[in-house]
């Protein structure tokens, strides 16, 4: 389990413009979207969990969760990575997970969060993405994070991909008719 110096951080700040309405309040599976994500990151046993929704967001932030109203929520996905990372400055490593992710598995965030220096979840087309973790001497250049530029455009050290134990694990909804999707 991840100790109490690890913090999640839960985007779900992002405009849903390609699925033409709030996604992650839409029904997958019986539950919220977002909600899986959140889940997971429970079950991962993650004591410290940060939630940056927009400043208009309709999901509402449950108990045991910190939550992270990004202002700039609208300018893109840096914007909200920054200010998570601002919120868990007093950690020394976060691992950043999608709420758009519903099928991400809590060993898999466990395995991110045990490692060392920047760690990025590999892709089956060889991209590096989220969920991802960062130690603290990262936490700057991700404050600094603007636009819809992520984190893998850094130019980061010690970084490292993790393969998850299966590819359906990385699916995400940015479709309405992802929502039907069955895994």
């Amino acid at each position: 389990m991840p100790d109490r110096t690890i913090a999640f951080i839960l985007l779900a700040a992002g405009r849903s413009e390609r699925f033409g309405g709030d996604k992650l309040i839409s029904p997958y599976k019986g539950k919220p979207l977002w909600r899986w994500a959140a889940d997971a990151a429970e079950e991962a046993g993650f004591h410290e969990r940060f939630l940056v929704i927009g400043e208009h967001s309709s999901v509402r932030v449950p108990a045991g969760w910190e939550e992270v109203v990004n202002a700039d929520a609208a300018q893109g996905m840096g914007t909200s990575i920054a200010a998570g990372v601002s919120a868990a400055m007093h950690h020394d490593r976060v691992v950043i997970g999608l709420a758009d992710m519903p099928m991400m598995s809590a060993a898999h965030l466990r395995r991110i969060a045990s490692g060392r220096g920047a760690v990025f979840t590999g892709y089956e087309d060889g991209s590096a993405g989220c969920p991802a973790g960062f130690d603290g001497e990262t936490f700057a250049e991700l404050r600094n994070l603007t636009g819809d530029r992520g984190a893998r455009g850094l130019d980061l050290p010690n970084l490292s991909i993790i393969e998850p134990a299966d590819p359906t694990l990385l699916f995400d909804v940015d479709l309405r008719e992802d929502r039907y999707i069955e895994h």
